[in-house]
């Protein structure tokens, strides 16, 4: 099928188009909205602004042995002011960043520190000479490093919680790491003897509670690593039935009895996870009680006591509180 009809009309089409008194307007009309723009573009950038950055901050020629303790900011905020066309580069990202020589500053017991007057002064110098600095924070350095070996301490972590109704704190709350390094200075080091995570709060549990919780500060000094992992296990409690032996206690010598019948079932709840296990749950008839009970209406049965139960079972009941038994001489 030819082509060219369809080429035809389309260049027509496109002749019209462009020769129509709408589309002079709409040209007109763009036309002098790209001159505004720029317009206020140049008048923009040649009047004087002002502008904040976050100057990344680093620290040069630190030695091995040392560590930080506190006092380093990230970044340091610098507000300035000069004319728009200087300052455009910033809004693409080309902050500079100060960086601080360690051994030139550090004054070896402990402490680096920058005047307000000397950290002013190395912030100007990143700068153009037209470009003035209006404010600068921090706008001084106190930094504490040590070159101690750090002290490994062990980890107490501070958890109130409780599981809802139906389930269970099964087991010992567990911490990702049983110990931490601190580091600081030979005094505050012998003072501190464990570090404790901030407090884990909650009520009504129905899952396992895992959360990454971090330490309480200790003035002068530096925990690595600044967080931990606390783990408290919950679980559902199941439904459980169990034989349980009848044994009798306090039999004098020559005595003997038996129950009818030697065993009882015992109703209680456990954790899901060890649902399967044995418990070890002791019930025992008294032969006090049967001294106690003989020639009464009540002689012909005994009450069976639980003394023994393992703490993993929660809410237990006997099927029969008292059993039958014979006693043999």
């Amino acid at each position: 099928m030819p082509l060219k009809p369809y080429i035809d009309r389309i260049r027509a089409t496109w002749a019209a188009w462009r020769h129509s008194r709408r589309t002079n307007s709409i040209v007109l009309y763009l036309t002098c909205l790209v001159i505004s723009f720029l317009f206020w573009l140049f008048l923009t950038l040649n009047n004087e602004t002002q502008k904040d950055l976050s100057l990344p901050l680093r620290l040069a020629a630190v030695p091995d042995s040392t560590t930080i303790i506190s006092g380093l900011p990230d970044v340091v905020k610098v507000s300035v002011r000069d004319k728009g066309s200087s300052l455009l580069r910033y809004d693409f990202g080309n902050e500079p960043s100060m960086t601080v020589d360690f051994l030139e500053c550090a004054d070896g017991n402990g402490s680096l520190k920058i005047s307000s007057i000397e950290m002013l002064a190395r912030v100007r110098k990143l700068f153009n000479n037209t470009t003035a600095v209006v404010a600068v924070s921090p706008d001084s350095l106190s930094v504490k490093y040590t070159n101690l070996p750090g002290k490994r301490v062990p980890v107490k972590a501070d958890v109130k919680v409780s599981a809802a109704f139906g389930y269970v704190i099964n087991g010992a709350t567990m911490v990702g790491d049983d110990s931490v390094t601190v580091y600081s200075d030979r005094n505050t080091l012998a003072g501190v003897s464990v570090v404790q995570t901030r407090r884990i709060a909650d009520t009504g549990l129905t899952d396992t509670l895992t959360q990454t919780v971090g330490f309480l500060p200790i003035a002068g000094a530096k925990v690595v690593p600044a967080e931990t992992t606390v783990r408290v296990p919950i679980e559902p409690l199941i439904a459980k039935k169990q034989k349980v032996n009848i044994d009798v206690v306090n039999l004098p010598i020559g005595v003997n009895v038996i129950t009818f019948p030697s065993t009882v079932e015992a109703s209680f709840l456990v954790p899901q996870s060890i649902y399967s296990k044995v418990m070890n749950i002791k019930a025992v008839v008294n032969y006090s009680d049967i001294l106690r009970l003989a020639g009464t209406d009540s002689a012909s049965k005994v009450a069976v006591k639980i003394i023994e139960v393992p703490a993993e079972c929660r809410n237990i009941s006997l099927a029969s509180d008292s059993v039958e038994y014979i006693v043999e001489k």
